[in-house]
């Protein structure tokens, strides 16, 4: 994560952050992530709020399936687009890259 975080906002567009991520499961499975958490470059830990959720996929690369989120942050006074995806296998978190 070193160089992609400057005072608390990313510069990147291709990003692979792992994050802590709270999310809600209805009774058919489908996930919904409220809000996440990461660590910055400064070590600082930031958390953000999910303020929608643009798009819902799957992906599979070289074998590997991962559900992508596509997703409208609050950072500051702007609004944020990301892209996150969860690891079946690993079942872990990332911030794939900002749009």
């Amino acid at each position: 994560m070193e160089g992609q975080a400057c005072g608390g906002v990313y510069q990147d567009e291709n990003v692979n952050i792992p994050i802590q991520l709270f999310s809600v499961t209805d009774r058919d499975g489908k996930i919904t992530p409220l809000w996440f958490r990461l660590e910055t470059g400064e070590h600082e830990i930031r958390k953000f709020r999910v303020e929608s959720v643009v798009s819902r996929d799957e992906k599979y690369y070289v074998g590997v399936k991962e559900k992508q989120f596509v997703c409208r942050i609050r950072q500051g006074e702007m609004y944020r687009t990301l892209e996150m995806r969860y690891n079946t296998a690993t079942q872990r978190w990332r911030i794939f890259r900002f749009l």
